[in-house]
């Protein structure tokens, strides 16, 4: 515990000025790139890096968890490096758990770019929601058409309507994307899936049902602002945790999130470095 209270000191207190770079949602809720801005980001020496990796199981403490105050200093860190989350409240720690965080890589499609990194600095959970929905952000649907080999990705406007090349039409209705065939009957286009007709990928507008996807975020998040989310897995990505492959979030096994949801308030700070 005395190596854990070190680092938390060095993390409270050790902070240097960096330049974070102008292209880049990194949040999987996609919030579009800001100007070049400054940042705080937290100085761990060597020392309290070693702190971290030899910090005890938290088992033992997790009982604890529930009487806790949560005016005593609580909060999460999160290593990057490591890929590990703690929760602690002044010296002791109530979890710890592996996490998936940024790739760190850059994405460019068609002169748009973008960085997926989680960003190292302070954050506060600025809010909590359970069963949360993905609104899919843009950046998703230009990572398809290149993967797919596609030249050409379409916003669609509310209440557009697009005529096929089969001439049937492709039209936005209120909440819902939808095809309109030969007989003038409209079938709304299966929330989750992909709109491809005549070698392009169409982005359904915010507000539709298609642009909403279940499940994707696991059980719980934890909103950190600007798109930077604290969230579950997916069947699909359950494996990643542990691993630098999120497009900026932070992402956690379901079971640990769970642990860790009802433990933390809105204004818990998180310290990302």
């Amino acid at each position: 515990m005395r190596g854990l209270l070190a680092l938390a000191l060095a993390v409270a207190a050790g902070l240097l000025v960096v330049r974070r770079g102008s292209t880049g949602p990194g949040g999987v809720e996609g919030a579009d790139p800001l100007a070049a801005e400054t940042v705080a980001v937290p100085w761990v020496d060597d020392a309290a890096t070693q702190a971290i990796a030899e910090a005890p199981d938290p088992d033992a403490t997790a009982s604890d968890a529930m009487t806790a105050p949560q005016d005593s200093g609580r909060r999460i860190l999160v290593s990057i490096d490591l890929r590990r989350l703690w929760l602690v409240d002044g010296p002791d720690t109530l979890l710890t758990a592996p996490v998936a965080v940024g790739m760190g890589q850059d994405f460019t499609y068609n002169g748009r770019r973008y960085h997926f990194a989680t960003p190292r600095g302070t954050r506060r959970v600025l809010a909590k929601a359970k069963d949360p929905i993905w609104i899919v952000p843009e950046w998703h649907y230009y990572e398809k058409a290149a993967r797919m080999g596609l030249s050409e990705v379409v916003r669609l406007a509310p209440e557009a309507g697009i005529l096929l090349s089969d001439s049937t039409l492709l039209e936005v209705r209120g909440d819902q994307v939808g095809r309109v065939n030969h007989f003038g009957n409209f079938a709304a286009i299966t929330p989750g899936t992909e709109i491809i007709f005549d070698g392009r990928l169409y982005i359904p507008p915010r507000n539709t049902e298609q642009r909403k996807v279940p499940d994707a975020l696991g059980p719980y998040k934890l909103d950190t602002g600007e798109g930077y989310l604290i969230h579950g897995t997916h069947p699909y990505n359950e494996e990643s945790v542990g691993e630098a492959v999120s497009h900026g979030c932070v992402r956690m096994g379901n079971e640990d999130l769970a642990r860790l949801y009802p433990l933390v308030p809105r204004g818990t700070p998180v310290i990302i470095f």
